[in-house]
């Protein structure tokens, strides 16, 4: 095997452990490996990660799977749906696939590659490639050899398949999907296309333009472009932010959620309260409209959807459906809990609640017929795991719950989709996942359902391996009740006590599931360290997702008091005082982006840890302030300096000369566009300052979500050879 070697990178600053070494340190080992592993590496990394789900009006499915060393494009057609792979990208490049849609022909029609991303530190960077294939290609044809600008909204196809519509910035482009043709602009907006929207005959689209990028407030319109006269409408402007436009059943009609940023306020002020919304339809040949229904003022006023939110971003769509008897459906909070109300798109009546409870909604997704809608959410009495349900314009929109097949506990998703109708009728494919058997995609039918993805399902010799997650709970310091969930190793029950892991996860508007996901970072990790002998524990900590809105909005966490780190605190104790077979002295603390902030703070601040590691963390909330409005904070200077002094007494960076002797691994990606490489650099220089062992593994080129499937064996392996050395027994 090969030695680690240690070179300095960024000018000697930094200590890097050689990825050759790190790759032959990943190689199976008869003699130490596999007779204790019950589960390798290369077994987890072949369990396939899915993404960017399609369908057309046949009814055909397409999807994208992340295996060992790439992206692969698959695709079943109705009636049979037999899966078959369109692609075979094995290079480990780390080019993504983000599938556009289906042409006329029934080609996929796809994007490779992102702006800016370099993960193999090419001499030329990857160009960002818009290709299309089906069964009767040898190779992926390329429509588009180099899109040279990067495009602010997500691709849609238009005219049967026949053309692309994009947005680069505040030009709007119309590419043909045959081969070599440049693309037209079809009109030039002030500030940014977030995304477009064609009408259901597909003669107009709805455009959201965000204004903010001019810095002269934050504000953003809905604008109709016609295109057939060629003409250009601004619908409904007002003061505040729009976006979340959906056409009524006849294109005559849009329908958008109008909301307003409050100025002095960011990320972690107290938004249970602020601004009510309001959702307005309009005619889309005049422009005029009206407001058909405005949230209550107080508590839950403020706007929170699916997609994006009042604090999150600006041109999100996904959060308003527009059904067949003109019912317009979106969430609220007003009850402090994330549910589905109703109101009519014509005016005159009051919202109506669809899905009582002390629950949350997660996503919805309307029928391509608009006769209804399902949606995804946890329950009063299961707050950990995501149920499927549907509302029918025929049964009064009455909840439906939908089984799912047998080894799926839930359903799941990736930028909050989840749930994907299929052509005309009851047909719909989602991704369900189950406490030992992975995620997949399954289409459901009214006779049955048939499994998509490749990959093990229940049952198979890699899922028998699997150990079934527990959901336990636990309380802070300061009395907050903690759902975590747990993982229990192979081998269970070993006469020496365990290490251990708590596991904090990014976000923090996130949730974990007792179930088996497949994300290769992230799960594929702490899976690895269970076939090591380790428990695994994964609090869902305050400022996360289902457990309500005053748990989403704590008093304090984040840049506001950090007050979640006591939930790790007391999650570790929980191993110790519940779990016999937990050695108290030898846990540790993992956190990936928002998580690394939690890590470093509990090292800083408590001594409950052995060690920690933290990839693409967060250790100053003061550079965060700066980064999430890409400019000066608009506050007065007595305000500033207020809130800067507690985002600053929130970070581990405020507490350098408290911290321990506890060492600490930073993990970064230098192309880290989320969190910057001054979090891990100002943190690791600051410990390298007082003597505190500090260690640093950086990948140049990488980003915030690891492209290469090398780099990720390369954490694993470095995460693992710094835990072993540091929860050494005496």
């Amino acid at each position: 095997m090969l030695s680690i070697e240690v070179k300095d990178l960024l000018i000697g600053l930094l200590r890097v452990i050689a990825l050759p070494a790190l790759i032959a340190s990943m190689a199976v080992s008869p003699a130490n490996t596999q007779a204790k592993s019950e589960l390798s590496l290369d077994e987890l990394l072949s369990i396939p990660e899915l993404s960017s789900v399609a369908s057309n009006q046949q009814g055909d499915i397409a999807w994208v799977e992340r295996h060992d060393r790439g992206w692969n494009i698959l695709v079943a057609r109705a009636p049979l749906y037999q899966p078959t792979q369109l692609t075979n990208y094995y290079d480990d490049a780390g080019r993504e696939l983000f599938i556009i849609g289906f042409d006329a022909d029934g080609s996929v029609v796809y994007r490779r590659g992102e702006w800016g991303v370099n993960p193999t530190n090419d001499v030329s960077a990857p160009l960002v490639q818009i290709l299309s294939v089906d069964e009767r290609s040898d190779q992926p044809t390329a429509i588009i050899e180099n899109v040279a600008g990067r495009w602010s909204s997500d691709a849609v196809l238009i005219d049967g398949g026949s053309r692309i519509i994009a947005a680069e910035g505040g030009r709007v482009l119309a590419y043909s999907a045959s081969p070599g043709a440049a693309p037209d602009t079809l009109f030039d907006l002030r500030g940014v296309v977030r995304s477009v929207v064609p009408s259901p005959d597909g003669l107009k689209l709805a455009v959201t333009v965000d204004l903010s990028t001019l810095k002269r407030g934050k504000y953003g319109f809905i604008v109709v472009y016609d295109l057939k006269t060629k003409s250009l409408n601004y619908i409904e402007p007002g003061l505040g932010v729009d976006q979340d436009v959906v056409w009524g059943p006849d294109g005559q009609r849009l329908a958008f959620v109008r909301f307003g940023y409050e100025p002095r306020t960011w990320r972690f002020s107290d938004h249970r309260t602020g601004v009510p919304f309001e959702i307005v339809v309009a005619n889309a040949d005049t422009g005029d409209g009206e407001i058909v229904f405005k949230s209550d003022t107080g508590y839950g006023a403020r706007f929170n959807g699916f997609s994006a939110s009042g604090y999150s971003g600006l041109g999100g769509i996904g959060n308003l459906s527009w059904l067949e008897d003109d019912t317009l459906v979106f969430p609220y909070e007003k009850t402090g809990w994330k549910l589905l109300y109703a109101v009519s798109a014509n005016g005159g009546e009051s919202a109506r609640l669809l899905t009582p409870g002390k629950m949350e909604v997660r996503g919805v997704a309307s029928k391509t017929d608009r006769s209804g809608l399902y949606y995804w959410s946890n329950q009063q009495d299961d707050l950990a795991r995501l149920s499927l349900y549907e509302l029918s314009v025929g049964t009064g929109l009455a909840p439906q719950r939908i089984n799912l097949p047998p080894g799926s506990d839930m359903v799941t998703g990736f930028n909050k989709r989840a749930v994907f109708p299929i052509g005309e009728g009851n047909q719909v494919a989602v991704i369900s996942v189950g406490a030992t058997s992975p995620t997949q995609l399954v289409l459901l039918r009214d006779k049955g359902s048939h499994k998509l993805s490749s990959g093990p399902k229940s049952g198979d010799a890699i899922t028998a391996k699997m150990p079934s997650p527990e959901v336990v709970s636990f309380q802070a310091p300061d009395g907050v009740q903690i759902q975590a969930t747990l993982y229990r190793p192979f081998g269970d029950k070993q006469p020496n006590k365990h290490k251990a892991i708590v596991w904090a996860r990014g976000g923090p508007r996130l949730q974990i599931h007792p179930v088996w996901e497949s994300q290769h970072t992230r799960d594929m990790t702490w899976f690895y360290f269970l076939s090591k002998g380790y428990y695994v524990l994964i609090p869902n900590y305050r400022g996360g997702i289902g457990y309500g809105l005053d748990f989403r909005e704590p008093a304090s966490y984040g840049g506001r008091g950090a007050g979640e780190v006591q939930d790790f605190i007391a999650g570790a104790n929980y191993l110790a005082d519940n779990i016999p077979y937990v050695d108290p002295e030898r846990i540790a603390i993992i956190g990936v982006s928002y998580g690394g902030h939690i890590v470093t703070n509990a090292l800083a601040r408590y001594d409950t840890f052995a060690a920690g590691i933290s990839l693409a963390g967060v250790g100053d909330w003061v550079v965060e302030m700066e980064k999430d409005f890409n400019e000066v904070l608009q506050f007065n200077i007595p305000q500033r300096l207020e809130l800067e002094q507690i985002a600053y007494e929130s970070s581990a960076i405020s507490q350098i000369d408290n911290w321990g002797d506890e060492p600490v691994l930073f993990v970064h990606g230098d192309n880290d566009g989320s969190a910057a490489m001054q979090q891990s650099l100002e943190l690791y220089l600051a410990l390298k300052r007082r003597g505190i062992e500090t260690e640093a593994l950086v990948f140049p080129g990488e980003t915030h979500k690891f492209r290469r499937t090398k780099n990720i064996r390369a954490f694993i392996s470095a995460a693992d050879t710094f835990l072993a050395e540091h929860l050494q027994t005496e």
